[in-house]
Order: structure tokens, then sequence, then C-alpha cells
């Protein structure tokens, strides 16, 4: 551990060397929270520090999340990063509303996979994990969220964009636009469609952030006492979905 953060280990820093990363956010204002902000800078200097190297930040104003995440991978997919003459090698896809700690890039950097999320939960509604298991039925874009996370590396079928890193050839494997509202929401429908032509979608259920909220930031704690709450309504509970399966019902 270092400053009480994951402290990444020999192998995992030769993960990063070829490692060239830029991170996109749709911003929801012209002005971001001043938690983001920290939680972003903290991250880019502690990934640094680590030997994984962040080139550069780009945004977009989000006057439609569709549109704003469009922009921002049509814009990423080819970028030739200035400070090396290389294309990106890898994307982070951050919200503005959440809040992490400056290990998370790193953390999930050392698992080498074509995508892979951070666990965080809805802030509104239903506190129920932003990750999705795909319905049995013919619609591909109709999931519903997965209640339990074992906290461990896994497959699931869908996963939001809030904090989620992804190879950047990953967009070559999605038909332009990339994003789009087809009774889902948009992260779903980049998801159906990715693993449609092969990609698999991870995410880590041991690395949890917070979601910014009013009046509070909803994190794992939230989500325990919402399902403590409604447990009669929930019922049976989806607790793994792995390889694109549901198990546990």
């Amino acid at each position: 551990m270092s400053g009480g953060f994951w402290e990444p280990s020999k192998a995992d820093r030769k993960v990063y060397k070829d490692m060239e990363v830029a991170i996109v956010t749709p911003c929801g204002d012209y002005e971001v929270a001043a938690k983001f902000t920290r939680s972003v800078a903290n991250l880019v200097a502690y990934s640094w520090m680590c030997g994984l190297k962040v080139y550069e930040v780009g945004t977009v104003e989000r006057m439609v999340v569709h549109w704003a995440r469009n922009q921002l991978a049509k814009d990423s997919v080819d970028r030739i990063n200035p400070h090396t003459g290389n294309k990106f090698t890898h994307i982070l896809w951050l919200d503005d509303d959440h809040i992490f700690n400056p290990d998370m890039l790193v953390y999930l950097a050392r698992h080498n996979v074509e995508c892979v999320s951070a666990l965080y939960y809805c802030r509104t509604g239903r506190i129920l994990p932003v990750a999705y298991v795909k319905d049995d039925t013919g619609d591909k874009y109709k999931h519903y969220p997965l209640v339990e996370v074992p906290e461990t590396l896994m497959e699931v079928d869908a996963v939001g964009f809030g904090a989620l890193l992804m190879r950047r050839e990953m967009l070559n494997r999605v038909e332009y636009p990339y994003f789009m509202f087809e009774n889902c929401g948009e992260d779903i429908y980049f998801c159906a469609n990715a693993r449609e032509a092969g990609a698999k979608i991870h995410l880590d259920g041991s690395y949890r952030l917070g979601h910014i909220g009013e009046p509070s930031i909803t994190s794992h704690a939230t989500y325990l006492k919402y399902m403590e709450d409604h447990k009669e309504e929930m019922g049976e509970k989806v607790k793994v979905s792995l390889g694109g399966k549901e198990h546990g019902t």
C-alpha cells in the first residue's frame, strides 16, 4: 500500500509499460463538481507515479448524453497522442458525478482485458449496481441489473460508462453511432452490440466508487441499506453473471 492506496506489483507495472491512456468525460454542465475534479487530478498523478501514463483529458457538454458519448468516441478512435505520435491504447470513461481514489485506474488496468468497469450504484430510484445481465428474450437490448456482486473480476453482459477502462480498438467493434437509446440506456446499447461482435465486458466488484448526489454520495453502504429496507420487494436475487450467462437466480 502507498499512502493507503493499492500499490501495483512489478508484473502490473510491466502491463502498464506500453499503455497510453486518454480520459474522456461527458460534462453534466459547463462546470464539474470540485470533488470530481480533485479525484481526476489525484488519479492522473498516482497513475504516473505507478508507471501508467495518462496524456489527455477530453470533455464535451452533455446536452444529450448519447450525443456526447458518440462525439467523444468519434474523436478518440483515431486520435494521435501529440506527445508520442501514437494512437492512444486505452480510453478511461468517467462521469463527472463520481468520486474515486487515486488508485482506481492502476487497479483496473492490471487486469489487461478489453474493457473493465469499477462498481458503482444508481444514485436515485432503485439503488442497485450499474451492471447488467441480459434477459432471456429475443430482444438483445433488454437487460436487468445485478442485485448482488461478488468482490472479484467477472464477465457481465453490460455496464455503465461512469468508470470504464477500455482498449481503444473496442470502438471498432461497433458501427457509428456507437451509442443510442433503443428501448435501453446508451451504455447498454453499446455493450449489447460490442458483445454481439465478440467483445467481453468485465466488472471488478472489488473496486467501488461513490456516486455524487443530493444530499449525499451514493456508496456501497447506501446500497446495503437500500437492500435491507427493500428485502421483501427484491425477492430472489441475481447473484453472479459469468460468461454472459445467468447464475444463482
